[in-house]
This record gives structure tokens, C-alpha cells and sequence, in this order.
């Protein structure tokens, strides 16, 4: 890359993080003037793309583009991606060292939300198109690609609208690829060897509020059962009594290939098939792992109250469930009666999404991504993984067999920790990276077959 090359990404990505795309829950709340702005700041700062590319907005903020392939009869291929982020907490501005809505530099770390979700993945797509297109890029099949723009809220009017738009025009495709995994370098404990991770699923998340009810009163005379005693109650029996690990598809194979690098602990790896009941329980003790071999359950939003001298006669708390492949929504339900079928509660489900699909491992498509991703990052194992966030790729299920989640960035267990919340960021040579991997991949397709 000449300096010109690598000044002009940085550029567009710190223009990119100062947009405040930002996704609420509450409708009245989202500026749509400003998802104007940004989209068209890429109309602006690609050219090329929208040029040789025809480009369709879906409900006004989803652009969706599309370049035509020099053969018929194959698949197509589609590259997701999604330019909302999350809100930034008032109370936590002072935290950040950088203005989140800057991308201001330090350390040649770039600062700001969306710096790793997803705005990175929005602009390095676009730069690679760009680049490859100037010099006269020709794939050898269609190739499409898709930005939502409610990601962060279920993308319901975004990534749904999409493939709604696409099963329409009766497609299906060869490889899907958004976000996910990475190329992890000491998130696993033991393992020193960087482990590039292609999520082949994800987990359902659901969300279902839980209320208790007490008699109320006044809190100088306070009556034993409270909706808040009974609330807590349930909130650690089901803490106390998680739901039962078992073994997917996609952890095994992560489980098979991290074996050759964590010595004694490999060995009940190596044969997790039978070692599993023993193995379970030590990695319950690790948020992550623990992620990877059961549902799980989040306390997020709790309410009581509306006075600090009166008894509430309702408490709840809302509960987000990421629910594993092989497990229902109805399982969960179940499960959460069970464990407090001795307490008076309701539960109120707020929002229901069972898990993925699981794509395979051992496909064409998946070879594509993991050898493009091995000339960026050549000391990688790459491994297939069961992705415990969500993502928009879900919503693409009826339309091709092969959805894969792969960001090809290196990241520390500090940038995973920075993703929704303080301080997130992005090393300048990661974006570089990025650009370079869907540069290999869309070249990957320029070739015939």
C-alpha cells in the first residue's frame, strides 16, 4: 500500500464513526436524517462503486448493491454488513478516551462506536470494492452486497426487508458473510496459538420479563413476601440452576482443533465425546466458554417501585436469553417454571428467536473464507464456532445453506471487552487487514472455475 492508500481508509472510516447512527428500541427516538447523512457519505466517498454497481435502497435505509458476474448459472455471492451502533451511556463519557463520536486517533488505535460494530466492516467492504473496481474488477458470478440498518434492534426493517427483497427475486446463494467471529489471539485460556473463529451458527436470543407480586403498604412496616424478595428469589434459583450443558456440532469441531496446543488439557479435548460431563463443569467457570456449551440467562432491566417509602405490589426483571442450538424457546420457558414453581410470577415474553441453523464447515465456501483469511493473518488456526451474539445473517437462512459470521480482525480479549461499551476501537493495521481479506475474497471470485 502506498501512503495515499493507506491515509484515504483511515480518513473515510473517522468520517464514517462521527455519523450518529444510532439504533433505539423506541422508534420516536432514531435521527433518520443522519442514516441520510452517512448513506450519502458513501455515495460520495465511492464513486466507482456506485457507477458500476446498481444500487437499491430497501425502506429507505438499506442500501442493497449489486455487480453482474461474467458467467450465468452460478450462485451469487453476498457480503453483510451494518452501519447503526449502539448508544453511548451518559454517565460513562468521562470514561472514554476519545470522544465516541470523533474518531479521533491515539496510539494509532481509532476511537469511536461502530470503531469494531459494524462500521469497520461497512467501510472495508466499500474500500476493497472500490479499489478492485477502478482497476477493472469483473467476478466471475454476481456478486451483492447489503448494509442493515436496525442490526443493533433485531433488524427487522433492515436485514429482514432484505431478504425478503432477495427470496423475491428468487435467489439463493453460494456464500453469505457478515460479522462474527475474528482471529482471537488470548481469549482462550492456554492457547497462544491465534485462533481465527468462522462462526457456522448463532444462538437464539429472546428476551422475556419475569414480574413477582407482593402486597404493597408502607415500608416502615414491611410484610414479609415482597414482590422484590419473591423477584430475587427467582432471580437466583435460576442462577443457581442453569439449564444443562450439552455439546454441539460446531464446539466440538473448535473443541477438536484447539487440542493440539493446550497439552494435558487437550486430551479431554481430543475425546470431548466422552470427557464432556467432566469437561462441562470446568467450563462453566469461564463466561465464554460457559457461552458455548449451554443457554444462557442475562438480567438486564429490572423495575420496582415508584416511591422509596412505599412497598411495590410489582416487581420484574427482564431476562435475555441466548438460547443454544439444539434448545427451544419452549425448553426455556419450561425450564424457568420448573425452577420456580413454588413462586408467584408471570411471565411476559417480549421478544422469541429460536437459535440458527448450523451451516457446515466443510464446504467450498467455508475454504474461500478461511484461506483468504490465512494470507492476512497466516499464523491463525482457522476453526468453525458457535457465535453466542446475534447478527443480521440469521434473517438470510432461506436463502443459501452456506451463512457464515467472520470479521477479519485481530482481536485482543481488551477490543472484545471495548465492543458495546467504553472505549471501543480499532488498530489501524486491523482495517488494513480487513480490507485486504475482501480484496483476496472478491478475487477469489474474479477467477473462473
Amino acid at each position: 500500500m502506498t501512503q495515499e492508500d493507506r491515509t484515504l481508509p483511515v480518513e473515510h472510516l473517522k468520517e464514517a464513526l462521527t455519523y450518529r447512527t444510532i439504533s433505539y428500541v423506541e422508534e420516536g427516538l432514531v435521527e433518520y436524517s443522519t442514516y441520510e447523512a452517512f448513506l450519502s457519505f458513501l455515495e460520495r466517498t465511492y464513486p466507482t462503486v456506485y457507477e458500476r454497481m446498481s444500487v437499491t435502497l430497501i425502506n429507505k435505509y438499506s442500501p442493497v448493491y449489486h455487480l453482474k458476474g461474467r458467467q450465468k448459472g452460478k450462485l451469487p455471492v453476498l457480503l453483510l454488513g451494518h452501519y447503526d451502533v449502539v448508544p453511548v451511556e451518559e454517565n460513562t463519557l468521562k470514561d472514554w478516551e476519545r470522544d465516541p463520536f470523533s474518531g479521533e486517533m491515539k496510539e494509532n488505535h481509532m476511537y469511536g462506536r461502530g470503531a469494531m460494530d459494524d462500521k469497520n466492516q461497512v467501510i472495508s467492504i466499500m474500500e476493497a470494492l472500490e479499489s478492485l473496481l477502478i482497476e477493472g474488477y469483473e467476478p466471475d458470478r454476481d456478486i451483492y452486497v447489503a448494509f442493515g440498518f436496525d442490526e443493533e434492534v433485531g433488524g427487522e426493517q433492515g436485514a429482514k426487508a432484505i431478504a425478503t427483497y432477495f427470496e423475491k427475486k428468487g435467489l439463493r446463494f453460494h456464500l453469505v458473510l457478515d460479522e462474527g467471529g475474528a482471529v482471537v489471539v488470548d481469549t482462550v485460556e492456554g492457547v497462544k496459538t491465534p485462533l481465527g473463529l468462522i462462526g457456522v451458527a448463532e444462538k437464539g436470543s429472546s428476551m422475556i420479563r419475569i414480574t413477582a407480586y407482593g402486597d404493597g403498604g408502607h415500608s416502615s412496616m414491611p410484610k414479609k413476601g415482597s414482590s422484590v424478595e419473591v423477584l430475587s428469589q427467582a432471580v437466583v434459583n435460576l442462577m443457581k440452576h442453569p439449564m444443562r450443558p450439552r455439546l454441539t456440532a460446531p464446539v466440538r469441531e473448535m473443541f477438536h482443533g484447539m487440542a493440539p496446543f493446550l497439552g494435558v488439557k487437550g486430551i479431554l479435548l481430543r475425546h470431548v465425546d466422552w470427557t464432556f460431563p467432566l469437561l462441562a463443569r470446568i467450563l462453566s467457570s469461564s463466561s465464554v466458554m460457559n457461552s458455548m456449551v449451554r443457554t444462557t440467562m442475562a438480567m438486564t432491566m429490572a423495575k420496582a417501585g415508584s416511591a422509596m417509602n412505599v412497598m411495590p405490589q410489582e416487581a420484574s426483571v427482564s431476562v435475555n436469553v441466548r438460547i443454544l442450538p439444539g434448545d427451544t424457546f419452549e425448553d426455556v420457558l419450561h425450564h424457568m417454571k420448573k425452577v420456580n414453581k413454588d413462586l408467584d410470577l408471570s411471565y411476559e415474553v417480549l421478544v422469541r428467536e429460536e437459535a440458527s441453523l448450523i451451516s457446515p464447515h466443510e464446504s467450498e465456501a467455508f475454504r474461500a473464507v478461511e484461506r483468504n483469511a490465512l494470507k492476512v493473518h497466516p499464523d491463525a488456526k482457522v476453526l468453525p464456532y458457535l457465535m453466542a451474539g446475534g447478527s443480521d445473517a440469521r434473517k438470510y437462512e432461506k436463502l443459501s445453506e452456506h451463512i457464515l459470521r467472520f470479521s477479519c480482525v485481530r482481536m485482543t480479549s481488551e477490543d472484545l471487552d471495548s465492543i458495546h461499551s467504553t472505549n471501543e476501537r480499532i488498530h489501524v493495521d486491523n482495517l488494513f487487514g480487513m480490507i485486504r481479506f475482501y480484496v483476496e475474497l472478491l478475487r477469489d471470485y474474479e477467477a473462473s472455475e
